[in-house]
């Protein structure tokens, strides 16, 4: 990734062009500065729950974003790694923590889109494919599913995670606009209001201590509470579909694609669902 990439890219942020309108990348960065060794060993955990050991096995992290998940699996033990991320941020925050661990030569990093064909043919097949909240953020999400599906080797896992379809979901979306047409101090009120909304008011009704909230959030997947507002709220394009929709659609585009193991969020809540499939 070249300097140009992330001055270009960041015009783009300015001008909002190609749908182009909010960076999880520079958002990552200033998660990094409140990462700890706890928040690792907790992504290394929630990987190894789904996975089992990857010790030895290749992986491909499609979307990279803080670049922690990488990182993660290279301290299980894959084979190799590999990342990349169409956000030049994201790309340098993976630098930054491979960096960390003195850059070993069996962690690739590189800049480009799950979108483009000609970048996703230098690729080779993986034992472990994934890509946790990301393919819905393309702006074509079913060709990204797709294209990321073909990275599979025989008897390799498919780990995806999709916004789940809801009666709200069509609301979201024009809030989400709305959010990336605002000026920078209208999106620090939104930002506030949510996170207020979520974590202080949401439980206070419901007779929860909030504090408790926020403090066991990080204990999922070692994220940051307010990092994931701002991801949530300016993460355009959005697209979601319904738990069926994934599985079927994955399970048609290759009959040897099974679900194995999955994790259903409550119907009503516009979270991620979560998919391991194996290609049998």
């Amino acid at each position: 990734m070249s300097i140009n990439d992330t001055k270009q890219f960041e015009d783009k942020l300015k001008r909002k062009e190609n749908n182009i309108s909010f960076s999880f990348g520079k958002n990552w960065q200033n998660y990094l500065k409140t990462l700890t060794k706890e928040k690792i060993l907790i992504a290394k955990k929630s990987l190894k729950e789904f996975w089992g050991n990857i010790e030895n096995r290749t992986v491909i992290d499609i979307g990279c974003g803080s670049g922690l998940f990488s990182l993660s699996m290279y301290l299980l033990g894959a084979k190799q790694i590999s990342s990349f991320d169409v956000d030049p941020f994201s790309v340098q925050c993976t630098e930054f923590l491979r960096s960390k661990v003195n850059n070993p030569e069996k962690w690739d990093i590189k800049y480009g889109s799950i979108l483009d064909k000609n970048f996703i043919s230098k690729f080779e097949k993986y034992d472990i494919v994934y890509s946790w909240g990301v393919l819905h953020h393309t702006g074509k999400m079913w060709e990204a599913i797709k294209n990321a599906s073909s990275f599979v080797k025989k008897d390799g896992l498919f780990y995806i995670a999709i916004y789940n379809k809801t009666n709200t979901s069509k609301a979201w979306l024009n809030i989400k606009k709305l959010y990336n047409r605002l000026p920078k101090i209208g999106k620090i009120l939104m930002n506030f209001l949510i996170f207020s909304l979520s974590y202080f008011i949401k439980p206070l009704l419901s007779l929860k201590n909030p504090i408790n909230k926020i403090n066991n959030y990080k204990k999922t997947r070692g994220m940051n509470p307010m990092i994931d507002v701002k991801d949530w709220l300016g993460g355009y394009p959005y697209e979601y579909a319904t738990f069926k929709e994934i599985k079927e659609y994955v399970e048609d585009l290759n009959q040897s694609f099974k679900l194995i193991k999955y994790k259903k969020i409550h119907p009503n809540s516009t979270g991620n669902n979560y998919f391991l499939f194996k290609k049998t």
